[in-house]
């Protein structure tokens, strides 16, 4: 799954607004989990998980919306460990 996601975010791929937008959404999503892992108190952790959850719905959207446009990645993989 890595290695796909590296292949997808390459700074020569073509650039797109929707594949902008998730490789921002991959970006944020990295970034909360790398916090998740580090958290200690159960608020924080929550936080995360929600944090988390919206940015997964986003990522959905997104893939949906690449999908409707025909933008395509060449290989049938999520991103995002989904």
């Amino acid at each position: 799954m890595q290695s796909l996601r590296k292949r997808i975010l390459r700074e020569d791929a073509p650039p797109h607004p929707v594949i902008e937008a998730i490789r921002e959404i991959c970006a944020r999503m990295d970034a909360v989990q790398a916090r998740f892992s580090m958290e200690t108190d159960p608020d924080l952790i929550d936080g995360c998980i929600y944090e988390l959850e919206s940015l997964r719905a986003q990522y959905r959207y997104l893939l949906r919306t690449a999908r409707s446009q025909g933008i395509t990645c060449g290989e049938k993989a999520h991103l995002w460990g989904e």
